[in-house]
């Protein structure tokens, strides 16, 4: 296909919006070497940092892009909490690394939003894509093979696209949402919340600051860029009518009226000065009815908003979009069948569910706190400090609520799309679970489990000793699913391109002390495992998601997998 061919094909997928979860599926789709778009209505990326802490998941997520280590170094990994109950010494509770020997990133990242932006675009660029702003989708109509798009450029141009899917990553207001009829269903919390980016006078630096003790709410983030704070202080003021299913209905706010918000708080400790974005907002916890309508998608905010206790919300946007984007890629890539495509709202649904109703537990509880009286407030200052601040201080405790915050503990066990098979094994990540970390050597050349799987395929992980596979039927599977089939040997003896395991650790997370299949999926997900060495099973559930390269018999025998070259 010439230039000019290929300039009007269709596309393969359409993403609208180019905030972290927006670049997050441009980048899973890049990846795979589809042909998309990704278009943003607004003319710049966003200076306002409304989301600051990427969780480990998240972190794990970016690394397989070569990214989770490049912006961990531009944030703050070792923070602290002070909790100023009174007007005496604050009590410190650690928010640092949490001792979780199965992942590379056991802490809590604070990082601005655009340097996250910032950093997800970078392979983009270095491919040549460009995210297309001051593009907004006007109109969708859904097609048999795709859907027309109508789009409206900065200048007034009208544009028409065509895409087989598309991928609505446009945030609460989300325009696809809209032309997709999905319902967005919930509402929005009673208690009214200012922010502010400015610098503040009075506050020790390096830490996050909450003042719970006094009457309302203050609570500053340690943010570097463009203000060294992110304040978040509750409204006393007037509650506002919600709109049209926003996570944040915002309006205007003057420095002084956010000084006075954070005066009762603080005890008038705290001087504001010197702002570059302030705003007012009402919370709402909403999901939409289904994530998707045929062709057409919701990814991240558009497919719901919740509270920002926890620091969910950007970070399961990026999840939802590394859990579309490679089926997406499979599919439109013909190595894949439809069906698939159905198990994102199958395994992504349940967990916004979840999200939505723990983070509105935990905010009701938290609204309920920091309401009432100078009774109220005098019993709170007691039990923050006697009660909040000893079981905060706890290993255990810190751990749970790590690893609720984490999301590394999310897993796909109901969904269609994977299968424990026979022999079941007993112990280790179950399918639908997340694959755990580990150190391995590649090569004599040390790596992580993770980042050895890392690729745009399945990878097929053939555990314990090497000499008992048969490698007739393995070079067979990998011949006859080469287009999406990578194969390893993991082992704690050295072998010819083989993972070697020489502490066992690896194995050991997995639940392995003889042999095992496990099929890792792009997402960095479990799809299939099971113990034993027979590839029976697992022959038929690729058989069933996946297509097997044309003209290859069921029995086929060859290999492009990196243990048989």
């Amino acid at each position: 296909m010439d230039d000019a061919a290929a300039a009007q094909a269709p596309l393969d997928v359409l993403v609208v919006g180019a905030g972290p979860t927006g670049l997050t599926l441009a980048n899973q789709l890049a990846r795979f070497g589809v042909r998309f778009r990704i278009v943003d209505k607004a003319p710049d990326r966003t200076g306002e940092s409304r989301a600051l802490g990427v969780q480990a998941r998240s972190l794990e997520v970016l690394q397989t892009l070569g990214l989770g280590e490049a912006l961990a170094s531009r944030g703050e990994t070792a923070a602290r909490l002070l909790l100023h109950v009174d007007r005496g010494e604050p009590p410190a509770i650690e928010l640092g690394h949490f001792g979780r020997d199965d992942t590379r990133f056991p802490f809590i990242l604070f990082v601005p939003q655009p340097e996250t932006e910032r950093v997800l675009t970078m392979p983009l660029e270095s491919c040549g894509i460009v995210v297309e702003r001051g593009v907004a989708l006007q109109d969708a109509t859904q097609q048999p093979d795709g859907v027309a798009c109508t789009m409206r450029h900065a200048d007034g141009r009208q544009e028409t696209i065509r895409a087989r899917y598309l991928a609505g990553c446009d945030g609460p207001h989300s325009t696809v949402r809209k032309l997709a009829g999905i319902p967005f269903e919930g509402g929005a919390y009673p208690q009214a919340f200012a922010l502010g980016d400015v610098e503040a006078d009075g506050l020790a630096p390096g830490a996050i600051h909450a003042f719970p003790g006094g009457r309302g709410l203050a609570v500053f983030f340690p943010l570097g860029r463009p203000r060294t704070w992110r304040i978040m202080a509750m409204d006393p003021g007037e509650q506002r009518a919600a709109d049209d299913g926003a996570d944040v209905t915002t309006h205007a706010l003057s420095l002084a009226e956010l000084q006075s918000m954070v005066a009762g708080p603080t005890w008038g400790s705290v001087t504001l000065r010197d702002p570059v974005w302030l705003t007012r907002f009402r919370l709402h916890h909403r999901q939409a009815a289904r994530y998707r309508e045929n062709r057409m998608f919701l990814v991240g905010d558009a497919a719901h908003i919740h509270s920002p206790v926890g620091a969910q919300g950007m970070n399961t946007g990026i999840q939802d979009a590394w859990n579309l984007g490679w089926k997406l890629a499979m599919v439109t890539l013909g190595h894949a069948v439809e069906p698939l495509l159905d198990s994102y709202q199958a395994e992504r649904w349940p967990v916004g569910r979840t999200l939505l109703r723990a983070t509105d537990r935990l905010f009701a509880g938290f609204a309920t706190s920091v309401s009432g009286g100078r009774l109220t407030t005098a019993f709170r200052r007691v039990v923050i400090r006697w009660v909040v601040v000893p079981a905060l201080s706890r290993r255990r405790i810190r751990a749970a609520g790590f690893h609720f915050a984490s999301q590394l503990g999310i897993h796909y066990r109901t969904s269609p799309a994977v299968v424990e098979g026979d022999p079941r094994l007993s112990n280790g990540p179950r399918a639908g679970d997340r694959l755990p970390d580990a150190p391995v050597l590649r090569d004599g050349q040390r790596t992580f489990l993770q980042e050895a799987v890392a690729s745009p395929h399945l990878h097929l992980l053939l555990c314990g000793p090497v000499g008992a596979w048969q490698r007739d039927d393995v070079a067979g599977l990998a011949r006859r699913f080469s287009d999406v089939l990578v194969i390893d040997y993991l082992a704690r003896e050295r072998s010819d391109h083989a993972l070697v395991d020489p502490t066992g650790a690896a194995l050991n997370r997995l639940g392995i002390d003889g042999h095992a299949i496990y099929l890792i999926r792009p997402d960095g997900h479990v799809a299939y495992r099971a113990g034993g060495t027979d590839l029976g099973g697992l022959a038929a559930y690729l058989g069933r998601w996946f297509t097997p390269r044309a003209g290859v018999a069921a029995d086929g025998i060859s290999s492009r997998a990196r243990g048989h070259r």
